[in-house]
């Protein structure tokens, strides 16, 4: 459901809802071209055996059961069963997919909240539009306002009244903003005050409240994160109270650290109220406890685990000296806060943690979030289990092979690389099993030989570079060294890498210079000076500081600057490469890199933008496209620039795009010059014009940050690398490509399906139950996709004495949807399959399976030893798609492959098919006599019913149907199913057949003979049973008065010689 927007009323109450930059495209805005997409499916394959982010956790207390995951860019999760299974509950509210925190009404679990916009502070950090609420337990959302607070740190709701709520908010993490501090709501957020705030450099990160209401506790956090560096603290961070139910609010300083303070957590001891602890940033920080409710504090430790990122407490709801503190690893106290240690709380799990649930009945029940993913242990952390089957890895680039099925393969923050089908053949779809690991750390560029996918290149931060035999998982680093051992090389956290489209052996990899090998990596030679301002980046002012030993986590996340970003050689010309920075440069070598050329001024920018993506065209030599993204700079105006006079000019073609849209990556399409896609930090956008105008792209894609796309040209797929839900594809994108204004003014378009592969599908695993991952196989077969201009037109009333005014019956069923239809024939001109689609307008979207169609109809449930039933494979070949809608008719050609891997022979393929296709007769025979001997018996009970019900028939008539009874009764164990009967032979050899693409063996054939003349000759037997034995009981039934119409005879099966 889309969000609800609420007007503010002011009444005297500060309500805040400025526009911002999410603010552009809201969840409920319309794009009629967008919406014509809304039936195409995107499949968000995975994987979920590694995780992302998770900044917030929170469960139901009375029933742990309802659980609630917030993803750090992935949106919010809900499950009802324990993590059994889940539902994306968010992925149609608000413009971000970035969650700071979540609040359940202690008073009502039905009432949710959700604050957009994580609080860690990281370079790769989205940001949020506000605040939600749910009342249905996170079925559906509302807009609360606060669009502007853009990361939140912490959600309180009042225990007694679910109306009062406080919000931390911390502001932008890139620049000042006014709509930050902590905000108060009394009428459930149709109004909001700002009950605490400081300055527009500082926020507030936690806010803290007692059961009662009235004691608050609030942490003020100045910081600020630029592209060169992080400033983790100041004078105006501090910790307050409030003892009035945050009217009014004090600084509390007996006994804490004075000076520069950073990031705070607070928590409250569920079960001693008077204790708090604080875990505090300062050079005299650490864990600090009160036990007269903020009065007086004592340090009872210097512990605090790289604070800008975790700076979080938790308490045991029923030991006031327990405490858990989130970390790289899990620590834990037992003394108060003296001691912590690590040991034995975090065995096979992953590091980095930023949630921690308690149960607060039972505190050895744990759910705990961190960048790996979510877990749960119920022994207190001795053993945990991880919950793989949330897809929610944060990709910052993939590339692809050519393998078919292609393979995808990316790098993700603090996952590793990794590598993942884009399909699979087998019916349980894509499982984590069938994901390969490629490299360790934080992943970022991947790339793969184009001529052996065995080779794959990863990169991970600090400019480490490996080459990986994917068959023996070998790991070879290749990273360039200097020449000079006094240089040092500068590498971005994400160093860019790309293979070369003219030399598969030739690699070009970024640091501050440009690196090519051309021997996969074994040697390297750079082909550029420093092409970065090679700027003092250290001395660089960030919030009016000139960082030095005293900043608080200086720099955090941050170890050059001054470093390549992105790369691109054009497919059409050898040599011409494209380079981006991200202190904003755009530079180009014509010649491999013996010359430069600075093209940074041309683009006329308001400053240094960080560069986000290059991109050399396939088009034409002097085409190219940069995108930047200021949002470093506290700028969010989407930056995309082409040139088409090789770098001496560019123009903007962000256009339409709306404002706040970050661009992180550019995409052309191979066949379609004016067919762009741009992935932005709120979703993906396309242009089927050149850039003239910009649409979201709808359906059930959600709004996460799109960080990579690549168009696989032979497949026609759109990949999107997310920072937030894994892998993402719509296959065939033909109607994007093709999508032409003549093809819009038509009543009616067929577009041209692409090839398609016949397969046969595999079991890779027995059913694992629900909580298995399996990310979606694209339909199997053939894909057809249409355009209907218009809805269809509606039927005309009917007069008013003809309408109907009786109401409906109870067993009526209403009118089926009206339907378009789709006839697929062979090279002949026969009917291979009729198939229906819905007559809706917008693109509609079917799949032929390449099979016909079964000559009986199964019952539900009804399946063989290889699965469901399911007519044989057409034949590969050419094939025509003939679709009737609106009074027209339209066609278009298909071809039809095998399988690539299929070790078979064109008369292979034609002996399996003639075999396939007269067991096909052999089932319809078989169906038809069945079902004939099951109305003709369920007429004899019809007749015997009326021998019960009449008296006055002769006993002589029924002992005609006794006798009748034991004929039926012996002949049709002749269509019996069953394992031991004629059916299951029948399917069994039909199953068979279509389980391989080889030639039918010599017994299959047997069989299929054996089974045919025996079926003939049963038939044979029935249909003289029906003219004779039948005949005679219906005449004599007939004479005493008892009428039914009876089976017709069955017609044998017809096989070719």
């Amino acid at each position: 459901m889309r969000p609800k927007f609420i007007c503010f009323a002011l009444l005297g109450v500060l309500s805040l809802s400025l526009p911002s930059l999410a603010a552009a495209v809201p969840a409920g805005s319309t794009d009629t071209l967008a919406g014509l997409f809304q039936n195409l499916k995107w499949r968000q394959i995975g994987p979920a055996c590694f995780g992302g982010r998770i900044d917030d956790i929170e469960a139901v207390p009375s029933n742990p059961k309802i659980i609630f995951v917030a993803a750090a860019s992935g949106g919010i999760f809900k499950s009802v069963n324990n993590g059994l299974t889940w539902k994306p509950v968010f992925d149609e509210e608000g413009t971000s997919l970035s969650i700071g925190d979540l609040a359940i009404a202690p008073s009502d679990p039905n009432i949710v909240w959700a604050g957009t916009g994580e609080p860690n502070s990281r370079q790769s950090s989205s940001w949020g539009d506000g605040v939600y609420k749910s009342l249905d337990g996170g079925e559906t959302w509302a807009f609360m306002g606060l669009r502007d607070t853009q990361r939140v740190g912490r959600i309180v709701i009042d225990p007694q009244n679910p109306d009062i709520v406080f919000v931390a908010a911390l502001g932008h993490l890139w620049g000042p903003n006014p709509e930050r501090g902590l905000f108060r709501t009394k009428d459930g957020g149709k109004t909001w005050q700002k009950v605490f705030s400081i300055n527009d450099d500082t926020g507030v990160v936690d806010v803290a409240m007692e059961a009662g209401g009235r004691v608050l506790y609030a942490a003020a956090y100045q910081h600020r994160r630029r592209a060169w560096g992080f400033v983790g603290g100041g004078p105006h961070s501090g910790l307050y109270r409030s003892l009035d139910g945050g009217d009014t609010w004090t600084k509390l300083a007996k006994g804490l650290p004075e000076g520069d303070t950073g990031r705070i957590g607070l928590a409250i001891s569920p079960s001693r109220p008077q204790v708090v602890y604080a875990i505090i940033e300062n050079k005299k920080g650490g864990v600090f406890r009160s036990e007269d409710r903020g009065e007086t504090w004592t340090r009872k430790s210097d512990f605090n685990h790289r604070p800008m990122y975790y700076s979080q407490v938790r308490v045991d709801p029923l030991n006031p000296d327990k405490l858990w503190a989130l970390g790289s690893p899990l620590f834990v106290s037992i003394d108060g806060g003296k001691t912590f240690s690590s040991d034995g709380t975090g065995d096979k799990i992953h590091v980095d943690h930023h949630a921690l649930w308690i149960n607060p009945s039972n505190p050895d029940h744990l759910i705990l979030g961190n960048d790996g993913g979510l877990y749960m242990s119920y022994e207190g952390c001795k053993n945990w289990n991880f919950i793989d089957n949330l897809p929610i890895g944060q990709y910052y680039a993939i590339g692809i092979d050519n393998r078919e099925p292609y393979w995808i393969y990316g790098g993700t923050q603090d996952n590793g690389a990794w590598g993942i089908p884009s399909r699979t053949y087998s019916s349980l779809g894509i499982l984590n099993a069938d994901v390969v690991n490629i490299s360790y750390g934080d992943g970022f560029y991947a790339a793969v030989d184009p001529k052996d996918p065995r080779v794959v290149y990863s990169e991970s931060q600090m400019g480490r570079l490996y080459l990986v035999d994917l068959i023996t998982r070998e790991e070879k680093g290749i990273a360039p060294v200097p020449e000079n051992p006094e240089e040092k090389y500068r590498w971005n956290w994400s160093c860019p890498l790309i293979t070369s489209p003219h030399d598969p052996e030739v690699v070009y990899y970024g640091g501050n210079k440009l690196f090519r090998s051309r021997n996969r990596g074994h040697s390297w030679e750079a082909v550029s000076p420093d092409l970065t301002k090679n700027l003092d980046w250290k001395k660089i002012p960030i919030m009016g500081i000139v960082r030095n030993d005293g900043t608080l986590s200086r720099d955090d996340g941050v170890d050059h600057y001054g470093t390549l970003t992105t790369i691109s050689e054009s497919p059409v010309e050898a040599g011409l490469i494209y380079i981006g920075t991200d202190d904003g440069n755009v530079q180009m070598t014509a010649d491999g890199g013996k010359t430069w050329e600075d093209l940074t001024k041309r683009f006329r920018l308001p400053g240094d933008r960080w560069v986000t993506r290059v991109l050399a065209s396939s088009y034409g030599a002097g085409i190219a496209y940069v995108s930047f993204s200021g949002h470093q700079d506290d700028d969010f105006t989407p930056y995309l620039f082409k040139t088409t006079d090789g770098g001496k000019t560019w123009k903007s073609i962000a256009s339409d795009l709306p404002p706040g849209m970050a661009v992180n990556a550019v995409a052309e399409h191979p066949r379609n010059p004016d067919l762009l896609f741009a992935g932005t930090e709120f979703g993906l956008f396309f242009t089927i014009d050149g850039a003239k105008s910009w649409h979201l792209a709808a359906g059930n894609l959600p709004r996460m940050p799109v960080d990579d796309i690549i168009v696989n040209a032979r497949e026609n797929d759109l990949i999107l690398g997310t920072h937030g839900r894994s892998i993402i594809i719509l296959d065939d994108i033909s109607v994007f490509e093709m999508l032409t204004p003549s093809a819009l003014a038509s009543e009616v378009f067929l577009f041209p399906p692409r090839e398609a592969v016949a397969f046969y599908e595999k079991r890779s695993l027995p059913d694992q139950g629900a909580a298995e991952f399996s990310g979606p196989n694209p339909d199997t077969g053939a894909l057809i996709t249409y355009y209907l201009k218009d809805d269809p037109p509606k039927p005309e009333p009917k007069p008013a004495d003809e309408k109907k005014t009786e109401a409906p019956k109870k067993d009526e069923k209403p009118a089926p949807e009206p339907k378009v239809k789709i006839t697929v024939l062979d090279a002949s001109g026969q009917v291979v399959r009729e198939i229906e689609g819905p007559d809706r307008k917008g693109f509609q979207r079917l799949s032929w399976d390449l099979r016909y169609p079964l000559p009986f109809e199964p019952k539900k449930d009804d399946e063989g030893w290889f699965g469901p039933h399911r007519g044989p494979f057409a034949l590969p070949g050419e094939y025509t798609v003939k679709l009737a809608a609106r009074g027209q008719e339209l066609t278009q050609k298909l071809k039809v492959r095998v399988d690539p891997e299929a070790r078979t022979t064109p008369e292979a393929l034609r002996t399996r098919f003639e075999a396939a296709m007269s067991v096909r007769e052999l089932q319809r025979a078989f169906k038809d006599a069945q079902g004939s001997g099951e109305k003709l018996g369920k007429e004899l009970e019809t007749y015997k019913k009326s021998l019960e019900e009449r008296k006055d028939i002769p006993e002589d008539a029924r002992k005609k149907v006794e006798e009748f009874q034991k004929k039926w009764d012996e002949l049709k164990k002749e269509f019996s199913g069953g394992w031991d009967g004629p059916e299951f032979a029948i399917m069994d050899l039909a199953g068979q057949l279509q389980a391989s693409t080889s030639a039918p063996t010599e017994a299959q054939l047997k069989k299929a003979k054996q089974l045919t003349d025996k079926l003939a000759k049963n038939i044979e037997k029935y249909n003289a049973f029906l003219a004779k034995d039948f005949a005679e009981f219906r005449d004599m039934m007939e004479k005493n008065g008892v009428r039914e119409k009876g089976p017709e005879p069955v017609v044998p099966p017809k096989i070719k010689d």
